[in-house]
């Protein structure tokens, strides 16, 4: 890794980190596809996996007494194991292309969901287990796959009607679990070549960035950030299919 590489994934890093800080969501939807442009995919996921998965764990563990008061469906759990499984597999046998696509068209998801939530309000969901089982498996396989299972969470959250709390406990849920699993499997497997630099720098620059994020949630406004990160992966689905064509 050239030197600015190793400088991007930092900053990357560290400006992905402040974000999820401040609004408990966005590091690796930032960050994935920043570094894709320019890492190898494999070595990008796992750049950003294991600050994420200590990103969540730290969020989880600072809000253990929260986890009773919150209705998440004890079939989420496990529907995350399963499908985290099956997302290193398929994180290890996609070529670098079909990845960049599937990341490119996850992230376009992203992007419409909102406005098709506002737009047509869906029903309630009648079972939370079921549904539970349904959305934690493709929220973990599409974690482990592509960094990017929290679309699917915050599309149970919406559907099971949960509030802000909730949500945030599912999402650091999946990628807490989905991580572990992940980063578990492919250092059992095939670790990608990754600069030790990268990733102790990073890991540093994010894990501070988001702390000083933390501290500062309440001075910024949610909604605005919502409105720059769908403004943000709009342009990243445009350069990720550039840089798949490319590839």
């Amino acid at each position: 890794m050239s030197e600015w590489s190793l400088l991007g994934s930092v900053v990357i890093l560290a400006a992905a980190g402040f974000a999820h800080g401040l609004f408990g969501i966005g590091f690796a939807m930032i960050a994935t596809p920043l570094l894709a442009l320019f890492l190898d995919y494999r070595a990008a996921v796992l750049l950003v996996a294991i600050p994420s998965l200590l990103m969540a764990s730290s969020w989880l563990l600072v809000n253990r007494r929260q986890l009773r008061l919150c209705r998440i469906p004890t079939s989420l759990l496990p529907a995350i194991g399963i499908g985290s499984s099956l997302g290193v597999a398929l994180h290890m046998g996609l070529p670098e292309r079909v990845s960049l696509l599937l990341l490119a068209s996850l992230l376009a998801a992203s992007v419409l969901m909102p406005w098709a939530l506002a737009r047509w309000r869906a029903p309630e969901i009648s079972s939370l287990g079921r549904a539970g089982a349904v959305f934690g498996g493709l929220a973990g396989m599409s974690e482990s796959a592509l960094n990017a299972g929290a679309p699917f969470v915050l599309l149970y959250g919406e559907l099971a009607r949960l509030n802000r709390l909730e949500q945030l406990v599912a999402l650091n849920l999946c990628f807490a679990l989905g991580k572990a699993i992940q980063v578990g499997l492919i250092c059992m497997t095939s670790v990608p070549h990754i600069s030790l630099a990268a990733l102790a720098f990073g890991i540093a620059a994010s894990l501070a960035a988001y702390y000083v994020g933390n501290g500062l949630a309440s001075h910024f406004s949610e909604a605005r950030f919502r409105e720059m990160l769908r403004y943000f992966l709009a342009i990243m689905i445009g350069a990720l299919i550039v840089r798949a064509a490319a590839t």
